[in-house]
């Protein structure tokens, strides 16, 4: 592999990271509106102590804090994610653009074109 395989292969693998983020992320935002769902399920039914009320609130709260942490992580998780794979289409595209250039090598013009294709093929694998 050259070390331009090995810099798309790191894009790929913290793309692959950023997304696994996000679909975490997600996955715990559910898990804590489904907790809130339940304790005011719990509170609407009018049971339990005021100890337990107030203990309930404060959980409340903290979930709700929570929340909004992740909510922040998960735009600027996103954000990064988009970067990442902006950065990461242009190096392709700046690879795949650099197989195809052409160059007149020596006197022979079309012959040293496909001279450097055999090049930069033969480099890259």
């Amino acid at each position: 592999m050259t070390v331009r395989d090995h810099e798309l292969k790191a894009h790929r693998f913290k793309i692959d990271e950023k997304r696994q983020k996000l679909k975490d992320l997600g996955e715990l935002r559910q898990h804590i509106h489904a907790t809130l769902d339940r304790m005011s399920n719990n509170e609407n039914s009018g049971h339990g102590t005021a100890d337990a009320i107030s203990a309930i609130s404060g959980r409340r709260e903290t979930l709700c804090k929570s929340l909004e942490e992740i909510e922040s992580q998960f735009k600027q998780t996103q954000a990064e994610l988009e970067a990442s794979q902006q950065a990461f289409d242009e190096q392709e595209n700046a690879r795949e653009g650099y197989d195809r250039v052409p160059v007149a090598v020596g006197s022979r013009g079309g012959r040293g074109q496909i001279e450097h294709i055999r090049i930069v093929r033969a480099q890259r694998d």
